[in-house]
């Protein structure tokens, strides 16, 4: 009698869950980006929240909530129901924030959040200002060894994509380089183009147009391929550091706990998206990627163990 009990309790509770999750959706959807309009990842989170808008027939209201180096919205998506009706547009920080702030984190990373897709990435471009007597990555390297700890590369701030790095080539190359972070990668390039600044590691949309004008020099690409729209510079793993393999990456992810039914359905409109020639169009300077849930998954947790390491290794710390 009270497993028949039990089993009525459970259909009477899982029911109207199972209904909803199969209308969904039925209002409009939030989609957070942890940074200030006009940058990246405000860009794409905009092109791919338009498609997802027009596949499922609701609005797709992208949210700024910037702040604590993406904490402030990644604490409001872990708090948030999970009901597919609240999403968030993420980045590597997702990754290196749990080494750079151990035990000081209100929630668990892969425990308190589900992946949807892993959608896109930035190369970035190790770039110096002409005045950097070095035309390419040996030349860098060694007048980096021969002056320790005065060339400079400059980062968005502590943590970040840029300042992670060169952390990463200081390591594989045994050199040691200043890093002076700002606040932003908008604040960097007046500096970086007056020459107060030797270097920076910057995403290539971001420089594209100042390598042709010749205003900054690219040394070399920071992904084991390179870069369609600078075919002619090298990557830092075709020069001699093969290990060498760092990118923004941005993904969507949802609360814990939404249902795989939804996660599948979102998923499912991005990769859609990916695949539109009007959407591609417009991620010209993007890497597209694409992926299952569970393979976004193991993506964030290798991503974890990555940054983990050159963060021990290199002492790299919040400001």
């Amino acid at each position: 009698m009270k497993k028949l009990i039990f089993s009525l309790f459970l259909v009477l509770v899982l029911t109207p869950i199972s209904t909803w999750a199969q209308n969904y959706p039925t209002k409009p959807i939030r989609m957070m980006v942890p940074f200030t309009p006009g940058g990246g990842t405000d860009i794409l989170a905009r092109i791919i929240a338009k498609s997802i808008s027009d596949g499922l027939g609701v609005q797709v209201i992208v949210e700024n909530k910037p702040g604590g180096n993406t904490l402030v919205a990644t604490e409001a998506l872990v708090r948030a129901a999970p009901d597919g009706y609240t999403l968030l547009m993420q980045t590597n920080n997702l990754a290196s924030n749990v080494t750079l702030y151990a035990g000081k984190l209100s929630f668990d990373t892969m425990r308190d959040i589900a992946p949807v897709a892993l959608v896109a990435g930035n190369p970035h471009v190790l770039v110096v200002n002409p005045s950097v007597k070095a035309n390419d990555l040996k030349e860098f390297i060694a007048l980096a060894k021969a002056k320790p700890g005065t060339i400079s590369f400059a980062s968005a701030g502590s943590g970040t994509v840029n300042h992670l790095s060169g952390e990463l080539l200081k390591i594989l190359a045994g050199v040691d380089m200043l890093h002076v972070p700002y606040n932003g990668s908008g604040s960097v390039m007046p500096d970086l183009l007056s020459g107060q600044i030797n270097s920076m590691y910057a995403a290539t949309p971001n420089v594209t147009a100042q390598i042709k004008e010749g205003k900054l020099r690219a040394i070399a690409v920071t992904t084991p391929k390179r870069f369609k729209n600078l075919p002619n510079v090298p990557t830092i793993a075709e020069l001699g550091y093969p290990k060498y393999d760092f990118r923004s990456w941005f993904g969507i992810i949802a609360p814990a706990g939404t249902p795989r039914n939804i996660i599948d359905k979102l998923n499912a409109e991005v990769i859609k998206a990916l695949k539109d020639p009007a959407v591609l169009e417009r991620l010209d300077n993007y890497e597209i990627f694409g992926s299952t849930p569970d393979e976004f998954g193991a993506f964030i947790r290798n991503e974890i163990e990555k940054t983990a390491q050159i963060i021990k290794v290199s002492g790299a710390k919040i400001d």
